[in-house]
């Protein structure tokens, strides 16, 4: 995203509203929140706009908006001028009378056609972020400080109650994409790769993993992946996967699909997942299970030419890769003081099988996920003690 865009929505928001006052979130006397109601965009969207995390669409569609809110307001004044020079100038012949009112009705014909342009613009925008592009719980988790709502996350009144997983909560991602060979096929060489995953992590209030307060978090992962196909079919092993030793051999693990002739994109797959993880003093455990998934972005002739069930795929494959619960993994935050934002991460070392397989392996497929926090709610001092 050019630099130049971040500066000229700020700079256009001052034009519009006045200058930015950071201590109190406002633009002139607006509060962030007005000014997202006025450009018909959530509070998160908002906040990206502002700090530099938008996309380029997004500063340039919001741009426009406020670029038609200005055109708007500009001929709102030129209209309420006229009408009171009509007002002052009663002496003026009744044809330039007539002509300054007519002006006038045209400027705000003019204004109410360009703030419904931005109104319809903006919601044929909204939906499609929304179903593809932005977690499902975005609107219960991410809204500004001072908007009217109701946020998961733990009061500052509770954090201490509820340590250590008070210092867990927040939003997290996927710390590195990872690939599986999928089973279940009719020809070898269809590949899982996982892109991203964008968490959000919540304290429970009750006990819903077998240990204490405190100790049990809820996360909603919202997982974009994708299915590729080696067009050259090769078969899993031994080119790719050790059977003797159960690991993947050092060319699978650095083959990349992109950009690689040899295999081709068939589909997006989003998927929504829940995780249940137990935090101990040694070690966090985590289990799940999976709540839908679809696919996107389907290469029609891929699935045919390479006989590949995408609906098999969504259904069992997939159903089984997600519910696969993961080995324990250290707890390297027994001090949640610890845990620091775009630094800190948990790794858990996974094992899948499936009733379908194929592949000539036996045993299972072994991966790695791992979890990066992104932004933390609360980062102050947190007292719980450690015991190691």
């Amino acid at each position: 995203m050019p630099e130049g865009l971040q500066e000229q929505f700020i700079a256009k928001l001052e034009e519009q509203y006045g200058p930015w006052e950071k201590t109190t979130s406002r633009f002139g006397n607006a509060t962030f929140g007005k000014i997202a109601t006025d450009l018909c965009i959530s509070a998160s969207q908002f906040s990206k706009l502002i700090y530099g995390s938008a996309t380029e669409g997004m500063y340039v569609r919001s741009i426009r908006n406020i670029d038609r809110i200005i055109e708007a307001n500009r001929l709102r004044t030129e209209k309420q001028q006229l009408a009171e020079q009509v007002r002052q100038r009663s002496g003026l012949s009744k044809t330039s009378i007539y002509w300054m009112i007519g002006l006038a009705v045209l400027g705000l014909i003019l204004g109410a056609g360009l703030y419904a342009i931005v109104k319809s613009f903006t919601k044929k925008e909204i939906p499609t972020t929304q179903q593809f592009g932005a977690h499902p719980l975005a609107m219960y988790f991410d809204q500004g400080f001072d908007a009217d709502f109701d946020s998961p996350y733990l009061k500052e009144s509770e954090v201490q109650d509820f340590c250590p997983c008070s210092a867990y909560e927040g939003r997290w991602s996927l710390s590195e994409e990872y690939k599986l060979p999928l089973p279940g096929n009719r020809k070898p060489g269809v590949y899982y790769l996982a892109k991203s995953a964008d968490v959000r992590m919540k304290c429970s209030k009750s006990d819903t993993v077998g240990v204490g307060k405190g100790a049990a978090l809820l996360a909603y992962e919202y997982l974009i992946n994708e299915i590729w196909v080696d067009t050259e079919l090769t078969p899993l092993s031994p080119k790719y996967f050790d059977k003797e030793n159960k690991t993947y051999t050092a060319e699978f693990e650095a083959l990349a699909f992109e950009g690689n002739p040899q295999f081709k994109k068939v589909a997006t797959i989003h998927s929504f997942f829940i995780d249940k993880f137990a935090i101990r003093s040694d070690s966090i455990l985590r289990s799940g299970e999976p709540c839908g998934r679809f696919a996107t972005d389907i290469d029609e002739t891929l699935v045919k030419e390479y006989e590949i069930d995408l609906k098999h795929i969504l259904e069992n494959v997939l159903g089984d890769l997600t519910k696969t619960n993961c080995e324990p993994t250290i707890n390297q935050y027994c001090d949640p003081n610890a845990l620091q934002e775009k630094q800190s991460v948990i790794t858990f070392d996974c094992l899948y099988t499936i009733q379908a397989e194929n592949l000539g392996i036996g045993g299972g497929y072994p991966y790695t996920k791992g979890y990066r926090l992104e932004e933390q709610s609360y980062s102050d001092n947190l007292t719980c003690i450690c015991e190691e």
